[in-house]
């Protein structure tokens, strides 16, 4: 295939893609840097996941567009490299979702165990696991699992991969991380959900008029919230430990708890409709190479390839997009360093700056001097009239 073939529509799409991913993603770790209080645990993951995406605009969409054309052309072990760092940089993705989802998984249902274990080296060490195992993956066609070079020299990913490994990352990287998200995300729902119903039925119970009885009910909503049915899990331990400063000294109920309860759904949602729109955007390209890999007479339409391929590319683009507007700490980080807008006296790095006046030019010999040269000039121009 020649380079006249490469269709126009496909070269302006991933062109675009590319330059949003690298453009978003570099935003997005740019601001983590800046920004001292988004270095949580949680925001490492989606650093690593961000780094991933932007690699994959800034590496793997130029690789995807020379394999669509086939190049480079009687240099095998080139193309396996090309093709090896694709696969790579997928897996990293995926991997480090699923690190985010265990995360948010571990620190809902688990928090004690959660808040003692985790810290940024424990977190450092998965996010390093992570793409060590995608780097593993990723390089093993180069280990000699593939088809070896086509006759004619191209460079194509179907018949350059071996069957068996495209099985392997379609179940590996696609629908066991798929199954597994699916499962911690419906058990973060269902707990957190039961939570916001107990705190609802709890501060019922609290006095609405004066706080003649607060003392009592407050011991009484002590007493229920140890007292839970089924109240075993360590994350409803702590629901029921926060629960005995529902309400504050002066008898007005206080809805710290349910805020942070609320913001855990928040956080599961956000991250959630990330992970769908993942599997949304890689599920179809996989499905479609196994088709071809195992069914050499089913034929898929090239153009239709080519919007699976664009549409996998386009989740690494769009992703810093949810990030910022879903995620208000990466929103208002974003909008101070880069917008300039509402933000802090010298954190936007596009402000111009006043000039400073240095406190040598302010001193007291300064000032002779300054006086000294007015005066002289004063002088002369006084003789030239």
């Amino acid at each position: 295939m020649g380079y006249e073939e490469l269709p126009l529509l496909y070269s302006v799409c991933e062109v675009a893609v590319a330059i949003l991913a690298i453009v978003g993603n570099l935003l997005v770790v740019a601001t983590f840097v800046l920004e001292r209080r988004l270095r949580r645990v949680t925001n490492l993951y989606i650093i690593s996941l961000a780094t991933s995406d932007f690699l994959v605009g800034l590496v793997g969409v130029p690789s995807a567009v020379m394999a669509r054309l086939g190049l480079p052309r009687h240099a095998f072990r080139v193309c396996l490299l090309m093709l090896s760092v694709l696969v790579l940089l997928c897996t990293v993705s995926i991997l480090n979702l699923v690190a985010v989802t265990l995360d948010r998984y571990w620190a809902i249902l688990h928090p004690f165990c959660y808040k003692r274990t985790m810290n940024r080296r424990a977190a450092g060490f998965v996010i390093l696991g992570c793409w060590f195992l995608g780097t593993i993956v990723g390089l093993l066609p180069l280990f000699g699992w593939n088809n070896g070079p086509e006759e004619n020299g191209n460079c194509k990913f179907i018949p350059v991969m071996h069957y068996d490994f495209l099985v392997l990352i379609f179940f590996a990287t696609i629908v066991y991380p798929a199954l597994l998200m699916a499962f911690c995300y419906g058990r973060i729902y269902a707990v957190v959900l039961k939570q916001l119903r107990q705190i609802t039925a709890l501060e019922q119970q609290l006095p609405r008029n004066g706080s003649g009885n607060s003392e009592a009910n407050h011991r009484n909503s002590s007493r229920h919230s140890n007292r839970v049915p089924g109240s075993t899990s360590s994350s409803e331990r702590s629901l029921h430990r926060n629960l005995q400063r529902v309400q504050s000294p002066d008898g007005t109920p206080d809805v710290r708890p349910q805020q942070a309860s609320k913001r855990e759904v928040r956080t599961a949602k956000n991250l959630a409709i990330i992970v769908v729109f993942f599997m949304v955007c890689w599920m179809p390209l996989y499905t479609v190479n196994c088709i071809q890999a195992f069914c050499s007479r089913c034929q898929v339409p090239v153009w239709l390839v080519d919007v699976f391929i664009v549409l996998s590319h386009a989740n690494s683009a769009l992703n810093p997009f949810l990030y910022a507007y879903h995620m208000s700490d990466f929103r208002k980080a974003l909008k101070q360093r880069f917008c300039c807008g509402d933000s802090e006296e010298g954190k936007c790095i596009f402000r111009k700056k006043p000039r400073s006046v240095e406190m040598e030019s302010l001193s007291a010999p300064a000032l002779s001097k300054m006086a000294s040269k007015m005066a002289n000039a004063k002088t002369g121009f006084t003789d030239l009239t």
